[in-house]
């Protein structure tokens, strides 16, 4: 029994020639055993937003810091003025009746004070809280996210800054940050939802950009090489 059936049998308990009758009209693109690497993609692509990305940039981030955590809660009072302009800002840019603005929508958020004070929390994916400059919160995806979830990110950014911002740390930043690029550069990235929800200059980083940035300029880089050393030594499938 060959490795890719192996690791499907292991998985799910089903032989290729049951996911060949599964999935009937795959297997006209995906030949062989690649149907295999079809049906488990979802699930290593899932596991790896939720653990492998978050990980592997804990660890680069530690070389340049010390305060450095995964899944880290942020909280604070926030008074529902500010909390109800939140949610309007999100639900305008979800629908298009607006363009998105970091400065603006800070301003715009800022400015909404008074109303009854709420416990909000925010978990960040990562969070570098000596990071230079201010906090750092990156909140980790793949490069195409739904609506649903750019709007539930930018929401998440803006309850952050706003808890970041009471509690005075005015330099406070944070990203959507994206692990690789398929569009291969940043002029070339064009993905609508993204675009439309999030300020592409301010909010969102960008492959080489979130490694960099977390790391030092070349993190990406020698990350690639280490990627490469790594595959060398893995069983064909």
């Amino acid at each position: 029994m060959d490795f890719a059936t192996k690791m499907l049998s292991k998985i799910q308990g089903v032989s290729v020639d049951e996911l060949r009758k599964a999935y009937p009209f795959h297997e006209l693109f995906f030949k062989g055993e690649a149907i295999v690497a079809f049906t488990l993609q979802r699930s290593i692509v899932t596991a790896m937003g939720k653990k492998f990305y978050p990980t592997i940039a804990k660890i680069i981030a530690l070389d340049n810091y010390h305060s450095v955590h995964v899944d880290h809660r942020m909280e604070g009072y926030l008074g529902s003025n500010t909390c109800n302009k939140i949610e309007q800002l999100v639900t305008e840019l979800r629908n298009r009746r607006r363009q998105p603005n970091h400065d603006k929508e800070m301003q715009e958020i800022l400015s909404s004070v008074g109303g009854e004070r709420r416990l909000s929390s925010v978990i960040c994916d990562l969070y570098i809280e000596d990071f230079n400059g201010g906090p750092f919160f990156a909140e980790i995806k793949t490069p195409r996210p739904n609506l649903d979830i750019c709007a539930e990110s930018k929401k998440k950014f803006l309850y952050y800054l706003a808890i970041q911002w009471t509690q005075g740390h005015s330099g406070a930043r944070c990203y959507l940050a994206f692990p690789y690029n398929p569009f291969l550069t940043r002029a070339r990235y064009a993905h609508n939802f993204t675009q439309q929800v999030m300020d592409m200059d301010k909010e969102v980083l960008i492959g080489e950009e979130f490694w960099d940035k977390i790391g030092s300029d070349g993190t990406y880089e020698e990350l690639l090489q280490i990627i490469a050393k790594i595959r060398d030594h893995l069983p064909l499938v």
